[in-house]
């Protein structure tokens, strides 16, 4: 395939997950999706899937069942009113791809995570774990502003997620003017809990001063004006999982934040190469209401 060729696919493809992502609870078509990413809708749903190994419809349904999951767990919402915001109309329809999905009806499901997450929270008490243990500090309340991202998608495993990133500092050397160090920043759109690690969605950015027209693999988003809760933690990035997991597990439960729809935010503040890992610091930011 030539590369100029290349390009345009994956330029396409990115525009077709990036309406896919943000509009997964409508009743969208491949036709809708194929128009929005300026490919033909005879050969896009070839070209999807070459690119991403998945089928549109598989990734679109993925999301919303696993956003359905997540607001089972971490929501009091009403089963019903889940289902609707995750793109299901019907009540029916919802619990039969949810049973497909994760083997186990919504209200069963939901029961099962709450039994798990007091036996996860009784567990880090017995063992005196706490964010201090972790090296973490917070949660400190912000408001972030719009921000700019030029990004390169990653898909697979967290550990290596370090490819992208070269790749987009490369990419930054020749296309930004950078007085100073550039602000990178990680986007976490999947839990590894629940997503295979061949499926995990992550991207890797750097911050821009406006809307910019990429080629090929790099792409361009905008993250709205949004709240979030940040905790800040000190030490390598092997580390961020058992963060994570208490953050998720005991301090959402013990602050009763209420996440929001939008994906989690890693701001590098001290990384590699100019530190080492003992001395790298990592903001997470949770998206709440």
């Amino acid at each position: 395939m030539k590369t100029s060729t290349r390009e345009a696919y994956l330029e396409g493809i990115n525009k077709a997950i990036y309406f896919i992502e943000n509009n997964a609870t409508s009743a969208i078509q491949l036709n809708d999706i194929a128009t929005y990413a300026h490919l033909s809708p005879y050969h896009f749903h070839r070209i999807f899937k070459s690119v991403t190994g998945n089928t549109a419809k598989a990734f679109l349904t993925r999301l919303r069942l696993e956003k359905a999951a997540q607001q089972l767990k971490y929501s009091k919402q009403d089963i019903g009113r889940i289902a609707l915001d995750c793109g299901y109309q019907h009540h029916e329809t919802f619990t039969r791809a949810f049973k497909e999905y994760f083997g186990n009806v919504p209200a069963a499901y939901r029961v099962s995570a709450s039994e798990q997450g007091e036996q996860k929270r009784q567990q880090y008490r017995q063992q005196s774990v706490s964010l201090s243990s972790l090296q973490v500090q917070g949660p400190v309340i912000k408001t972030l502003p719009d921000l700019h991202l030029a990004y390169i998608r990653h898909t697979g495993s967290y550990n290596k997620v370090g490819n992208a990133f070269r790749k987009l500092m490369l990419w930054s050397l020749g296309h930004l003017v950078l007085k100073l160090k550039p602000v990178t920043i990680g986007i976490v759109h999947d839990n590894p809990d629940l997503t295979a690690d061949e499926d995990i969605r992550f991207d890797a950015c750097v911050v821009v001063t406006k809307e910019i027209n990429p080629k090929g693999e790099i792409a361009y988003k905008k993250i709205p004006k949004g709240r979030y809760a940040v905790f800040t933690y000190q030490g390598p990035y092997e580390g961020f999982y058992p963060v994570y997991d208490y953050i998720y597990e005991v301090c959402l439960f013990e602050n009763k934040y209420e996440l929001d729809d939008r994906p989690a935010l890693e701001w590098y503040v001290k990384s590699p190469p100019f530190f080492k890992p003992e001395q790298f610091v990592t903001d997470f930011y949770l998206p709440i209401r």
